[in-house]
């Protein structure tokens, strides 16, 4: 039955993707040089995110570079790196008190590479995402499988006035981060990934949002913690280096923010995720830089 799902999923999805992309091909065309230039060159975004909670402290720094040839196909690659700490506690049992040293890891996670499609449209804009993933991160560390992965993502949004509404879903064979939860570990094993939310602006250059999430795994998988397994709470990443198990990546959970962008380079958001599954509270941040617009031509942005 699972498999069934998950095939029909997937089906979905393709029907979605072909669907889109041909309703944006129809578009009117440029009429201007100038215009063209402006959907083709060089991209790359620099990113600095964090998710901070009782359990640990996960931070990522990601680097990305890629090219657009024009307003439908883009290609990216990069690689993230990780810093994971997991603070010192103390537990006191009866009349002993013992303290639990802190932990760390650091590190590079898995070098990249992906492709983009858009079908910009008044109706209804649609973008997908196909990236693959080599296995450059340590295992022992957290940061990687030792195998290759492979994600889909498809994202749909459309503005009324300040209300931005949108949907995103994808198929993996790994858990990818989220804009707000830096996860405390890496997986391998079937999964679809879900988000349904909207952004409000509330004033010039000031946002805030809502989203719920899930993870949907498909059959067994097998987690491998940032934490060495030295978490504080219950949870297979908490306790264990390496799990493996058919439910062990399913999660649902919720995010809210606000975010400031003074400029299209530079946007900020401060975030609180909660995951109902893990029990696990956070504040979150991102930092997103669009290196890209900066390095073109300023006519071309």
């Amino acid at each position: 039955m699972k498999l069934f799902s998950f095939k029909c999923l997937v089906i979905a999805l393709l029907a979605a993707n072909v669907s889109f992309l041909a309703q944006g091909q129809t578009q009117s065309a440029p009429n201007s040089r100038a215009q063209l230039d402006s959907e083709k060159g060089i991209t790359g975004f620099e990113s600095f995110q964090g998710t901070i909670n009782s359990d640990s402290r996960i931070y990522k720094i990601d680097s990305n570079l890629g090219w657009d040839f024009n307003k439908h196909f883009g290609v990216f690659g990069g690689v993230p790196v990780y810093f994971a700490n997991v603070p010192s506690s103390t537990t006191t049992t009866g009349t002993t008190t013992t303290t639990n040293p802190s932990s760390t890891n650091s590190g590079i996670g898995n070098a990249y590479l992906g492709f983009t499609l858009k079908a910009p449209n008044p109706k209804l804009d649609y973008s997908s995402a196909v990236t693959a993933s080599a296995p450059t991160g340590s295992t022992a560390k957290g940061f990687s499988t030792g195998r290759v992965g492979v994600d889909w993502t498809n994202h749909f949004e459309h503005a009324f006035d300040r209300l931005t509404p949108f949907f995103e879903g994808g198929l993996s064979n790994t858990v990818p981060d989220s804009a707000f939860f830096a996860r405390p570990f890496t997986s391998l094993g079937a999964i679809s990934h879900l988000e349904e939310g909207a952004e409000y602006q509330l004033a010039k250059h000031l946002y805030a949002g809502g989203s719920g999430y899930q993870i949907v795994p498909f059959g067994s998988q097998k987690v491998f913690s940032k934490l060495s397994g030295k978490g504080k709470g219950k949870n297979p990443f908490d306790n264990s280096t390496v799990s493996t198990g058919n439910d062990l990546t399913r999660e649902n959970g919720f995010n809210t923010w606000v975010a400031i962008e003074p400029s299209s380079i530079v946007r900020l958001e401060l975030g609180y995720t909660r995951s109902m599954t893990f029990d696990l509270s956070s504040f979150a941040f991102n930092l997103r830089m669009n290196v890209g617009k900066m390095l073109r031509p300023k006519h071309n942005y």
